[in-house]
Parts: C-alpha cells; sequence; structure tokens
C-alpha cells in the first residue's frame, strides 16, 4: 500500500506546503530483526492543518499490512476530520473511511459531508462490518467500514483517493471564523474524539500486543492525536 500513501502525500505536497513534525526517535520507527515487524509513524502540519497523520506497518507472521492517515483541520476552519485506515491480512480488509464533524449542522464541517455521499453510493458493495459502539457517534452517510475480502483493495484504494481528492479542494476553498463559539464547538468536538481514540480504540490494545503497552500507548497519545 506504499503506493497509495505516495499518492496521497504526492497531491497534499502538490496543495500546501507541509512542515515536519519531529517524533522521537523511539516512536517514530520500530524494526523487529528479519523484517519481522516494520512500523513507521510520521507527523506533519501546515497552514490549514494543525496535524497530519500517518502510520504503515508490516508483520511477517502472521501477515498484516495497515496504512493509516487522519487529516486534523485547525478549529476555525469550517472543514471535518478526514481519516482512514485499511489494515489486510491474506483472508480480509478491515477498512474505515470516514469524515468526522460535530452533529450540529452549523458547525464545524457538517455542511461539507453531503457532497461525499454520492462517492459513498459507488462503494456500497464493500460488504459492511459491525461498528464499534464508541463509533458510531462519528457515523455519517459517507462513513465506510467494511470487511472486504483482499481482491477488493484497489476499489478501496480508489475510495480512499476520491474522498482525499475531494477534501483537499473543500479544505482550500474553506472560510476562516472568528466566531468564538464555533471555534469552541470544533475544538471540543476534537478534545472528544480524541480521547474516545486513546480510550476506546481497541486497535490500541492490538498494537499493544506486538509493540508493548507503553510505546502503544505513546503512539496513540503523541502521534495520532
Amino acid at each position: 500500500m506504499d503506493d497509495l500513501f505516495d499518492d496521497i502525500m504526492r497531491s497534499l505536497s502538490a496543495a500546501m506546503p507541509l512542515e515536519v513534525t519531529a517524533l522521537p526517535p523511539e516512536l517514530a520507527r520500530t524494526r523487529y530483526p528479519f523484517g519481522a515487524l516494520e512500523l513507521a509513524c510520521r507527523n506533519w502540519r501546515a497552514e490549514r492543518l494543525r496535524k497530519v497523520y500517518a502510520m504503515r506497518m508490516k508483520v511477517k507472521v502472521p501477515w498484516l499490512d495497515i496504512i493509516g492517515m487522519a487529516f486534523h483541520p485547525e478549529p476555525c476552519f469550517d472543514i471535518p476530520i478526514f481519516m482512514f485506515d485499511l489494515s489486510c491480512t491474506k483472508k480480509k480488509i478491515i477498512a474505515y473511511i470516514n469524515l468526522l464533524a460535530p452533529q450540529n449542522e452549523n458547525a464545524g464541517g457538517r455542511s461539507c459531508l453531503a457532497q461525499f455521499e454520492p462517492m459513498r453510493r459507488r462503494y456500497d458493495h464493500l460488504h459492511p462490518f459491525k461498528m464499534p459502539e464508541w463509533m458510531h457517534a462519528y457515523r455519517s452517510a459517507c462513513t465506510i467500514y467494511a470487511d472486504p475480502e483482499p481482491a477488493r483493495l484497489d476499489d478501496l484504494k480508489a475510495c480512499v483517493r476520491e474522498y482525499f481528492g475531494l477534501y483537499l479542494q473543500l479544505l482550500a476553498a474553506a472560510e476562516k471564523t472568528n466566531d468564538a463559539r464555533r471555534i469552541a464547538a470544533a475544538e471540543s468536538f476534537h478534545a472528544a474524539f480524541k480521547n474516545d481514540l486513546i480510550t476506546k480504540d481497541r486497535s490500541q490494545i492490538m498494537l499493544a500486543k506486538v509493540i508493548g503497552r507503553e510505546k502503544a500507548g505513546r503512539i496513540f497519545r503523541e502521534v495520532l492525536t
């Protein structure tokens, strides 16, 4: 899935200057002997994005290939968070592609979501997967949570590219607000999502089994959010 990462970063870099955010070396890269595990984490920031996160993880046995990225806007811009995670095994893929905005129709990028719905309908053939309860608060008509067979990987990559292409357009056009209430609402939503991700996402438990609880916790606290 390196091709997907390269495409996303090429599009992002062409759209806006990026500033690398240095990570502690022990969080930036983890490698086990003989290629048993490779884990790379990176952060950037940009004028309209307070944080861009990327993770690539490859495990040799049992075979696992993961890409995760998230784009967290500055709360003064009327644009949702965009994130995707594709976790590939030999038998299936767990895919999460989403735009996250407050439920309030007038705050934090909610008005953008309808523009993604035609794209979402083109991928209705992807097999839906039961979503963890805590994630329902961030679900919308453009959310994809699926577990298709590996043969659908190209469809998932195409979906991510389509979503991200539109997201970049909307991000560039997003108006900056000085309304303190709107900014506070966006900040509150971002903080709640960060807390839920750190305290409720069971993928942290999976990661802890591979690299240890302390490092997994630090990655969720310091890198992902």
